[in-house]
């Protein structure tokens, strides 16, 4: 296989990012928090990396997120929460937008997106004695489509309670 076709298969390296990663200190300390782990070595060891990697970024006065990051998702941590945590980002909703088909996928329309939201959303409201009024749909609807995988981030889901008793303190 020629050189150019490796570079294909390989993954990118990493170039120049134009955001702030998190410094060697900051780094640690948000393993050592997750991994529940207090030395450097045990939280490398965590990471499946070698004891030694620490002091060699020390020493580098550099990461290799890559190695980070791998070894994040090995231990099913979101590459999120490690890397900006606090920030609200946007998440699509794929369960609601793509549809298997065979061995294709179909990307819906926004119209369907909505109508799919409101199958979900509507029976919920149903077992729960809500009005189907327009609003009520909307309000439950953006909730749905604010999800991310299977939850809602806690601050988003206070500002949508908190609009949900607006309403109904005006009603």
């Amino acid at each position: 296989m020629s050189n150019d076709t490796n570079k294909l298969n390989r993954p990118q390296a990493s170039g120049k990012i134009n955001c702030a990663l998190p410094d060697l200190e900051t780094c640690m300390q948000r393993l050592a928090v997750i991994s529940k782990q207090t030395s450097a070595s045990a939280i490398m060891r965590w990471l499946g990396l070698p004891e030694a990697t620490h002091s060699n970024w020390k020493r580098r006065k550099s990461i290799n997120y890559d190695r980070v990051i791998e070894g994040l998702l090995r231990q099913g941590v979101s590459l999120d929460w490690f890397f900006a945590p606090g920030v609200q980002l946007r998440y699509p909703n794929v369960s609601l937008i793509v549809t298997e088909k065979e061995s294709d996928y179909e990307v819906l329309g926004e119209l369907d997106v909505m109508l799919k939201a409101l199958e979900v959303v509507e029976p919920i409201m149903q077992q729960h004695g809500v009005a189907m009024t327009e609003s009520n749909r909307k309000l439950m609807t953006e909730t749905l489509l604010k999800g991310r995988g299977d939850g809602v981030l806690l601050e988003t889901a206070l500002h949508q309670v908190a609009k949900a008793l607006a309403t109904a303190q005006a009603n």
